[in-house]
């Protein structure tokens, strides 16, 4: 049986992403071999928040999903593998940015060493993943950022040390409440993103 080819319905991919999300290795698998061609992953994307599948298994910290959604296009799509995985949403993150924010230290690693993530890119609110790791409190991302970036730490006036980043990056505090009243603003949102914390991007419904 031939795979399908055309342009995907944004049905096939909410399931996709909602796979992605939930961290169903074994349904991606199924629908990559048996039912769609690998290289239609890199057009799968959220209409109205320009999510992809790697967005939502790296913020959810499904490693193994990532690796299997990366390998697929580094496969089948070898000259889009970069774009895919620094590909920012609505908000202008990427899938480096959600993993930083919620500490997801393997998927970080993974997206860093082995497919050259990028984590100076600046989301809308001008913070790269550096930032959301430092802001959040993940010591562990902080670490490796620092090690192999060889970003120098900077001591405060109090004694505390905190991460350097390149110049023009903006140290400031934003609440995940203005990603979420942008996305709020659509109207369209499902109940469980409204339950997203405001310190805390937990993704568990379609961004």
């Amino acid at each position: 049986m031939s795979l399908y080819t055309e342009p995907l319905e944004q049905e096939d991919q909410d399931a996709i992403i909602i796979d992605s999300r939930s961290g169903d290795l074994e349904s991606l698998q199924e629908i990559f071999s048996t039912l769609i061609h690998p290289r239609l992953l890199t057009s799968c994307i959220d209409r109205e928040t320009q999510c992809t599948p790697l967005h939502m298994a790296a913020a959810n910290g499904h490693l193994s999903v990532v690796k299997y959604l990366l390998e697929l296009v580094k496969e089948h799509n070898p000259e889009e593998l970069y774009n895919f995985v620094n590909r920012q949403n609505e908000t202008g993150n990427t899938a480096l940015h959600w993993a930083s924010l919620n500490g997801k230290l393997e998927v970080v690693q993974l997206l860093c060493d082995g497919f050259d993530a990028d984590p100076f890119l600046k989301n809308a609110f001008g913070h790269d993943s550096i930032f959301e790791a430092e802001n959040n409190g993940k010591e562990e991302l902080e670490d490796f950022f620092l090690k192999k970036y060889d970003i120098s730490p900077v001591t405060q006036d109090d004694g505390d040390q905190r991460v350097a980043v390149k110049e023009g990056t903006e140290i400031e505090q934003v609440t995940r409440d203005a990603e979420e009243a942008q996305r709020e603003s659509k109207g369209n949102q499902d109940e469980e993103t409204l339950t997203k914390s405001t310190e805390q991007l937990n993704i568990n419904g379609r961004q």
